[in-house]
């Protein structure tokens, strides 16, 4: 009887060990997309002021990027696609 309890414990632990572990390895990848996705953003944004900026110094305007707009001749242009 000894023995049949102690083989349902190690089966028991081991249960719980490996679930534990797909647990963890699906939150990993889960957490890993999602840093993923965020450097996707950032790396998009980056690139979008990168040509709105180039885009007001080819028209011969001062980028405020503060506010992300084109000043030129004292008028506030909006660059980039909306």
């Amino acid at each position: 009887m000894l023995g049949a309890g102690a083989a349902a414990l190690v089966l028991l632990a081991w249960s719980h060990t490996a679930a534990y572990r797909a647990g963890r390895t699906y939150e990993q990848a889960a957490f890993a997309a999602k840093i993923t996705k965020e450097n996707d953003n950032a790396g998009n944004a980056a690139e979008k002021w990168r040509t709105d900026l180039r885009r007001c110094s080819d028209a011969g305007g001062v980028f405020d990027f503060e506010t992300g707009a084109c000043e030129r001749d004292g008028l506030r242009m909006v660059v980039g696609t909306p």
